[in-house]
């Protein structure tokens, strides 16, 4: 990890008074806490990212499917196969 760098944010009482609470149980510090609810927070979001990313080449293979049967028409590709390997 890299140097660390002081920042300030400005949190509503209750809730800073809530993380301070919650930080202490875990028995970390605020900036801990913060810290790992913001590497937690990324790392979600990453991965919906890259899940968002997977479905969408799903959909696309599927759709390049439904065009390819489209374009074979009645042809069935599965009895070509087993005609091919039983000539050899």
């Amino acid at each position: 990890m890299g140097k660390a760098v002081k920042i300030n944010i400005t949190l509503p009482e209750e809730e800073l008074k809530r993380a301070d609470a919650f930080a202490r149980k875990q028995g970390n510090t605020r900036s801990g806490l913060i810290q790992r609810a913001l590497h937690f927070f990324m790392k979600q979001k990453e991965g919906e990212e890259e899940e968002k990313k997977r479905r969408q080449g799903m959909t696309k293979a599927v759709s390049e499917i439904k065009q390819l049967r489209e374009k074979s028409g009645d042809w069935d590709g599965v009895s070509e196969i087993r005609k091919w390997r039983e000539s050899k």
